[in-house]
């Protein structure tokens, strides 16, 4: 076994997915939907195949989403990175991992309400993400994390080894003023 396959990885010969395309499994976003409210719009920023997006628009949400990549699911070719457009009541999404701490950064200077980023548990590990966490006016709220692997496949392929890393959901809340607590999803 490779030290890919220990960690988890879905990929052929060490690469990640070109676009970092994993799309995330609609029963892990409903299980955020009856977890947390969310009230007004939503703006999902890499919303790839429309994953996400999809199932709030299913539970009567307004979503508008964009992506990088034109994936034939919202508006193609808009990087959130460089987004100077209005802000949203609500910003949820399933960052690129590398650019996860940008995209909590750039959410909070957009949403009116709330931030919530499907992200790798150990996104909590890191000193370049401990400044983030101490916000006093758009803190994390609560972290929703899974009890059960949830298998996120590359390119939405299922593939063998996919399951290993621990994924949880982030809720920041702008000026939210006690501690953030930890929740579980069984």
């Amino acid at each position: 076994m490779t030290g890919l396959s220990i960690v988890g990885s879905s990929r052929n010969n060490g690469e990640r997915e070109k676009n970092d395309f994993y799309p995330t499994p609609s029963y892990a976003v409903q299980n955020l939907i009856d977890r947390e409210q969310f009230i007004g719009n939503i703006y999902e920023p890499a919303c790839g195949d429309g994953a996400i997006s999809k199932v709030f628009i299913n539970n009567g949400f307004d979503v508008y989403s964009t992506d990088l990549i034109d994936m034939g699911f919202g508006i193609g070719n808009v990087n959130f990175l460089n987004y100077n457009g209005k802000n949203y009541d609500n910003i949820i999404t399933n960052p690129p991992f590398k650019y996860g701490l940008e995209f909590v950064e750039k959410a909070k200077k957009h949403a009116n309400k709330k931030v919530a980023m499907f992200l790798k548990t150990v996104f909590l590990e890191s000193s370049s993400r401990y400044e983030m966490f101490q916000d006093k006016n758009f803190p994390l709220k609560t972290m929703y994390q899974f009890c059960k692997r949830v298998p996120i496949y590359k390119s939405g392929i299922k593939m063998k080894n996919s399951g290993l890393v621990a994924y949880a959901w982030f809720v920041w809340e702008k000026e939210y003023d006690e501690k953030p607590t930890i929740n579980w999803i069984y």
